[in-house]
């Protein structure tokens, strides 16, 4: 496992731990309102699941858990506000996909999204040397198909009636990005 510590202007991002896998964090995986555009909402998460999928992750070469922290101060320390990964690296073809959550809702709409998907996207161009990164998002998730255009994905293609949400189908973006394309 290679151990990542990257930061931007508000925000340090380091490979996710067992020690991160706290009730807080269980907490957000179960939040319909956290999780209502994540894959994970179909199942139930507990303490041992979770941790099973960090470990899980962090021992796959083509995986980068990385938890979000919000940089408080030198006496408080760093508060876990959600993660990002760019993960299902394939070797050959240089590229990659990021996804992420915020789940402390009270960081949400402070454009943290979008400070954290440009910094793990050039750490990935430059670092891991990718040459496109790729990402999806549901069409009713505008806030998250925002961030990722703010910072130079382009819509490469919608999915019609692709996923369920609510009861309802419902299509989803998908999104690349290449590196002279980052802004």
């Amino acid at each position: 496992m290679t151990l990542v510590e990257l930061k931007s202007e508000r925000l340090i991002y380091r490979t996710l731990t067992l020690n991160d896998v706290t009730e807080s964090y269980l907490s957000w995986l179960n939040d319909p309102d956290v999780n209502q555009y994540l894959e994970i909402r179909h199942i139930s998460h507990n303490i041992e699941n979770c941790r099973h999928f960090v470990e899980t992750i962090n021992l796959d070469d083509s995986q980068h858990l990385l938890g979000i922290f919000w940089f408080e101060d030198k006496n408080l320390g760093q508060l876990h506000i959600g993660n990002i990964k760019l993960g299902f690296i394939n070797q050959y073809h240089l590229r990659g996909q990021l996804s992420l959550f915020i789940g402390e809702k009270r960081f949400w709409g402070k454009g943290l999204g979008t400070e954290a998907i440009r910094t793990v996207t050039q750490w990935g161009f430059d670092s891991l040397g990718l040459d496109k990164i790729e990402a999806g998002c549901y069409e009713d998730n505008l806030s998250s198909l925002r961030c990722f255009l703010k910072v130079g994905y382009q819509v490469e293609g919608f999915f019609r009636s692709h996923v369920v949400l609510n009861g309802q189908r419902k299509g989803s973006f998908w999104l690349g990005v290449l590196p002279h394309e980052l802004i």
